[in-house]
């Protein structure tokens, strides 16, 4: 299975960026996306930003993820008995 992830663009220096990716800096390759901009969202697989998105497409995105992590907790939580 594959997964990219969106990551907002904090800077960038030749053909490498740093983004956030919901809180965590990392460093990625920006030489698939010349085109990208600081500010932008992009795209991310394997260190690669592999497309620029739309603002409220990667919000939206970003909010299903952090969606996920809470329902995933929650589960892990009813299954250790932890919430009565």
């Amino acid at each position: 299975m594959c997964l990219a992830v969106p990551a907002r663009v904090l800077s960038i220096e030749g053909q490498e960026a740093e983004v956030d990716l919901s809180g965590v800096r990392r460093r990625i390759s920006v030489v698939l996306t010349p085109e990208v901009s600081v500010g932008d969202y992009v795209l991310i697989h394997t260190g690669f930003a592999i497309n620029v998105l739309d603002e409220q497409e990667a919000r939206e995105t970003l909010r299903l993820f952090q969606e996920l992590e809470e329902f995933t907790a929650r589960e892990r939580e009813e299954q250790n008995g932890e919430i009565h």
